[in-house]
Order: structure tokens, then sequence, then C-alpha cells
């Protein structure tokens, strides 16, 4: 099986595993239900929860409910995110992944709440997952920390507040790749590990691979976005060229951190693939 075979695999596993999650969410008010759905379901690379599950498998443990738990709390913050970035005081945007926003089909009130409950979820989905477990619960409320210290103001909330409010300037620039991109990629993997098992030396390494990767991540956006309405993106900053160049190295430093770790030859792979995707 390619790696692309593999990886839309995987993708269409945790799919499965959002459609049965978004069943609970008819206890909701059905316009929450509805925007809620809709955000969860529009599609996107699943990334950052496949990265969860693989670091889950690389250190001997199963992607059992456990696991998902944690993947469907990751995907939960970064589709939140998403919701909140494209609201008019944010990003202003009117589309995502060829769809309405959010705040556009449902309302802007109806967007925040949506972003707030789904936030909500995901501290729900960890300590149920946490609950579930009696012989791996100190790894696992670590595991959730490092989750909930990405997504906040010292990470993706942190890159986000830098994004909107500060011109660009290289300092800047790397300020909200590594908080608003990395952080969230590179807590899914440290979680992931320590789910799975690995020591926190370990896990640690696989969340400073995740950094280096969420940062070529993010280059790599760039290029493909070109010339947009942000000010803050190193294409803007520093042109095509130096992007190009800026991405070649960190996909060499990715990999490089790879080689010292067990089990790596799925990351490996993915890192080549999505530093060479062409959308």
């Amino acid at each position: 099986m390619s790696f692309t075979e593999e990886y839309k695999k995987r993708k269409e596993e945790f799919e499965e595993y959002l459609r049965q999650l978004t069943y609970e969410f008819q206890t909701l008010p059905s316009e929450l239900s509805q925007a809620v759905t809709y955000s969860l379901l529009c599609g996107g690379k699943r990334l950052r929860p496949v990265l969860l599950l693989e670091a889950v498998r690389m250190f001997g443990g199963e992607p059992n409910g456990v696991a998902v738990n944690f993947a469907l709390a990751i995907e939960c913050i970064h589709t939140y995110s998403l919701v909140h970035d494209d609201l008019p005081c944010m990003d202003n945007d009117d589309f995502r992944r060829g769809q309405l926003t959010c705040h556009k089909k449902f309302g802007e009130a109806l967007a925040v709440l949506a972003g707030d409950a789904l936030l909500n979820l995901s501290h729900e989905l960890i300590l149920g997952a946490i609950d579930l477990e009696d012989n791996n619960r100190d790894a696992l409320i670590k595991a959730g920390a490092v989750i909930a210290k990405a997504a906040g103001g010292s990470g993706m909330v942190g890159g986000q507040s830098r994004d909107i409010l500060t011109s660009a300037t290289e300092r800047t620039i790397d300020y909200v790749y590594e908080k608003k991109t990395a952080a969230l990629i590179s807590a899914a993997l440290e979680a992931g590990a320590l789910i799975g098992g690995a020591t926190a030396k370990e896990a640690a390494q696989l969340g400073e691979f995740g950094k280096i990767f969420g940062f070529g991540f993010q280059l790599k956006d760039d290029l493909l976005d070109g010339e947009n309405d942000s000010q803050n993106t190193y294409l803007k900053l520093f042109g095509k060229e130096q992007t190009k160049n800026a991405l070649k190295e960190h996909t060499v430093a990715a990999t490089n951190i790879l080689h010292g770790v067990k089990n790596s030859e799925f990351l490996t792979e993915l890192t080549i693939h999505f530093m060479e995707r062409t959308e």
C-alpha cells in the first residue's frame, strides 16, 4: 500500500470516529448542533489526529477508545480555532475548504458559541479518556496538560493574537508559526507518544520534530496560498525563493530528528508528502 493510500485509510477511519461523535450532539439545541456538526464535518486533512494516533502506535500503544478520545479532542480544538479565526473580528473569511464559513452560514453569534462548545467538548473528551484508564493515568494527565498548554495563551491562542495585532517582522513570523500552527501539531505528537508509553525524553523528542515539521507545514501553506491578505507571512516578507529554501531546511531538520526515533517510517514519509504537496 502506498503512503497516499495508507494516509487516506487512516483519515477515513478517523472521519468515522468523528461522525459517531456528532451523533451525541442531538442533545444540544438544534441550531448549535447544526453549527458544530457542520464545522467538524466540513473536510480537512485531519493531520493532527492522524499524527496523535501514529505516535501512540510508534511506542507500542493501541489506538483504542482512550487514544481516539484524545485524537477527537485535538481535532475539536483545531476546528474551534478555525471557526473563530474566520470571524469578522479576526480574519473575516467567507469561505473555508470551498464552503461557507460557520458565521456566514449560521450567523456570527452562533459561530462564537459553536467554537466555545467545541473547545469545551475537547476537555470532556480528554477527561473522559483519563477516567476510562487506571494503569496509565499519570501519562494521560500529562498528555492532556501538553495539549491544553499548546492550545492556550502560550501556544495557539497567543500565536493568533500576535498574528492579528503585530506587523510583519522575522521575529513576529517565527513566533506566529511556532505558536499558531506548530504548537498543536507538536502537542499531538508528544501527547500521542505519552499515551503510547514513551518516556518523557522520547515524547519530547517527537514533540521537537512536530515543532519543526509544523513550521515547515506553514511555509508550504504560504507557497500554496501565494500572496493573500495576511500581513504576517514568511513569503510576503522574504519572497518565494527564500521561503522555498526555508522549507527545504525544515524538511531536512525534521527528517534528521526522526533518524533517532524508533518506528518512524510513517512519519518520515508523511513529512516528505506534506512538504511536497500541491494543495
